[in-house]
């Protein structure tokens, strides 16, 4: 019998993106302060200008901490694009953030002894070759070594199946997005749910994400300023105002889900599962159409245990933006300094992808937010106005995705 899934999501809010995903039941504690610990996690995508599609996405987290600490997240999938992310999480004084690791040396290991080596393709981000594919079976271990010379490696993780997406569908939800504190209606959602049957003989955990396409034709924002070539430049004015000017070509905003989405096999049995919400997707047009694509991943258990512990901890703050109370160490060690601690995960998982077309324009009377996040506001002092380069970047996008209407 299939087992229906409530259609209530577990908010567990952060990025846009740019998350996340990751645990560990203990407060985050340094050997010589204590800490007030608070994570935030950002998706970092190693995106190359060749197959941007086919990456898959490291989470990296930001934390609030007292010293700089260690930051490392990735995965290895049985789909192209392998990626991951090191960083350093830094204190300013005045700020957290997070710095990219850059010039490290690391590589992955599998269970049959072969190893492969990571290329860093953007600042921080560590790349397999476009050959590179895991194996369902197999055991990876990531290895690498910073500039300073320290060496640290992750526990091994098993590559496990997972089954393939039956059934897509939408639904309309009028007040499907709230504020923080859950009372304001911020736009109306087309809510995505999903079908598929959790296989009976093994057992199985599941991380669901998504990246979302939306055509966008302002291409920079001049705060307190109007755009001179490729430059802002600030008027001379007690209230100058923002001026907004289009993309010089067609061009996408991707948006990143922002809640950690997974599952226990154990509550559904081996059965189909029918209407598991994956994804609420804001109105930012009133009709316009928008590309969303859906990975399902299969986790192992200490994988699964870092995310629902994440999970947790975000829920007692509302989001992941408002970040959890204790930083969270993954599975990856300094193999030579046991007191050197490591936040993140590395893990591995095998991937399941789809593209879904959501249509709006059947939907009446949406209440709708802005994706600049303002009003729009044209420079109209010349005419035509400058334009702005659609630029390759983790958020924006000229190549048209495939799929698109």
């Amino acid at each position: 019998m299939p087992i229906k899934i409530n259609r209530i999501s577990v908010k567990v809010d952060k990025l846009r993106i740019q998350p996340t995903l990751f645990l560990l039941k203990s407060l985050f504690i340094f050997a010589m302060n204590s800490m007030n610990l608070r994570s935030k996690t950002i998706l970092i995508v190693g995106l190359l200008l060749i197959g941007m599609c086919a990456c898959v996405e490291p989470y990296d987290v930001t934390y609030r901490l007292n010293a700089n600490v260690l930051s490392v997240d990735g995965f290895v999938s049985d789909q192209d694009g392998t990626t991951v992310s090191i960083n350093i999480a830094r204190n300013s004084g005045l700020s957290y953030y997070t710095e990219p690791l850059q010039k490290c040396t690391a590589e992955i290991r599998a269970g049959d002894g072969s190893i492969t080596p990571l290329k860093e393709t953007i600042s921080g981000v560590y790349t397999a070759p476009g050959t590179f594919r895991g194996k369902i079976g197999q055991t990876y271990q990531l290895s690498f070594r910073t500039p300073d010379g320290k060496t640290y490696e992750s526990s091994k993780e098993l590559l496990t199946g997972t089954p393939e997406i039956k059934n897509i569908s939408q639904q309309f939800n009028l007040n499907g997005l709230l504020d923080n504190i859950g009372k304001k209606v911020v736009a109306s959602t087309v809510d995505i749910y999903l079908d598929f049957d959790d296989p009976k003989e093994s057992k199985n955990y599941y991380l669901w994400r998504w990246k979302l396409y939306e055509e966008q034709s302002i291409c920079i924002t001049c705060v307190g300023g109007r755009l001179v070539g490729n430059q802002c430049v600030k008027i001379n004015s007690r209230t100058p105002a923002d001026y907004d000017y289009f993309c010089d070509k067609q061009c996408w905003d991707l948006i990143y889900n922002d809640n950690i989405n997974i599952l226990d096999d154990k509550f559904v049995s081996g059965k189909s599962v029918t209407g598991k919400l994956v994804a609420k997707i804001p109105f930012y047009h009133p009709s316009k159409g928008c590309l969303l694509e859906i990975e399902q991943l299969g986790l192992s258990q200490q994988a699964y245990q870092y995310f629902e512990l994440l999970s947790s901890q975000s829920q007692t703050t509302g989001t992941l933006t408002d970040t959890p109370p204790a930083a969270i160490i993954g599975n990856v060690r300094n193999v030579n300094d046991s007191q050197d601690k490591v936040v993140g995960f590395f893990g591995a998982a095998s991937t399941k992808k789809i593209s879904y077309w959501i249509e709006r324009d059947r939907y009446s009377n949406p209440i709708v937010k802005s994706l600049l996040g303002h009003p729009v506001n044209l420079e109209v002092s010349s005419f035509p106005p400058p334009s702005f380069p659609c630029v390759l970047s983790r958020d924006r996008t000229p190549i048209r995705p495939e799929g698109w209407k």
